[in-house]
């Protein structure tokens, strides 16, 4: 991270320091039950980063179906088109390094061949590395990368969950968001708010969103919502939480500045376990 880099995201306001006004405004917490102190956040913190370090530990690796429907919307909007429509083969592959619980996500046409992002029409950007990234925050390895804020109580599909924020310390966190450019990539730090199931403490949906714009590169917000969903699988043990499905919605400035809003939703479905199979066989002859 470069210097201006790093005093941006030092200056950025973020939902650490949200007043109760400001929280009454923001639409995904309209129905929450605000928290009375932050005495709980600890032992929250505790239980949901045991799951994912076991979740982290656990993970096999797998292959599944993604489909991607992308589009222009309305700036503000939510009712967006749908210009391009696709289905690919998903991967994430699970690899550690000192101790570290690391992931590659990457994608594949149906037929297991690497997708020309260059010449996909009708999407500016074709978005990856939302199946697991979100969950690191929470992994006990990367807690002091991030500040966090307990919010309370708030119902999702009849689940009671507590809320709770998070916001990336700049120069801390050594996973960031990256935004790749044809020459650079560029570190987008993201803040967050969390539903965690009240009882399991599984985590059930994580909303991100860039804690300050990068119109240098053209990006003036970026917000993604992720919904995680049981996965049972024969030959795991354990039940999985995995994301069922994935918006990313990206405002994008244009050369005169103009911005430009448009959606990608991704959904995941047919998980399986994604083996390399291998033959031996007689060198050929020369």
């Amino acid at each position: 991270m470069t210097p201006q880099e790093s005093l941006l995201y030092r200056e950025a306001r973020t939902l650490i320091d949200w007043t109760p006004e400001e929280i009454r405004t923001v639409r995904v917490l309209r129905r929450l039950h605000p928290g009375e102190s932050q005495q709980e956040l600890p032992s929250i913190l505790s239980e949901v980063g045991e799951r994912v370090a076991r979740f982290f530990d656990d993970l096999p690796n797998l292959t599944c179906t993604e489909e991607v429907r992308s589009g222009p919307c309305p700036l503000g909007g939510d009712s967006c088109g749908v210009t391009f429509h696709d289905k690919f083969r998903y991967l994430v592959l699970p690899h550690g390094q000192d101790g570290a619980a690391l992931m590659t996500e990457y994608r594949t046409d149906m037929k297991g061949r690497p997708v020309d992002y260059q010449n996909l029409p009708n999407v500016p950007i074709l978005t990856y590395g939302f199946a697991t990234a979100p969950l690191q925050h929470y992994n006990p390895l990367n807690r002091t990368a991030s500040r966090f804020r307990y919010f309370g109580r708030q119902l999702v599909d009849k689940k009671e969950t507590d809320v709770v924020g998070f916001a990336e310390i700049p120069g801390a966190y050594g996973g960031p968001t990256v935004y790749s450019l044809k020459n650079r990539d560029v570190a987008l730090l993201v803040q967050g708010l969390t539903w965690i199931d009240a009882t399991t403490y599984e985590i059930l949906r994580i909303q991100t969103w860039m804690m300050a714009a990068r119109p240098d590169v053209g990006l003036q917000a970026q917000t993604t919502l992720v919904d995680y969903g049981a996965v049972h699988l024969p030959e795991v043990a354990t039940t999985l939480r995995l994301p069922t499905t994935v918006s990313v919605t990206t405002v994008m400035l244009d050369v005169l500045a103009r911005p430009h809003q448009f959606r990608n939703v991704h959904r995941y479905s047919d998980f399986k376990l994604f083996r390399v199979e291998s033959r031996i066989g007689p060198a050929p002859e020369k």
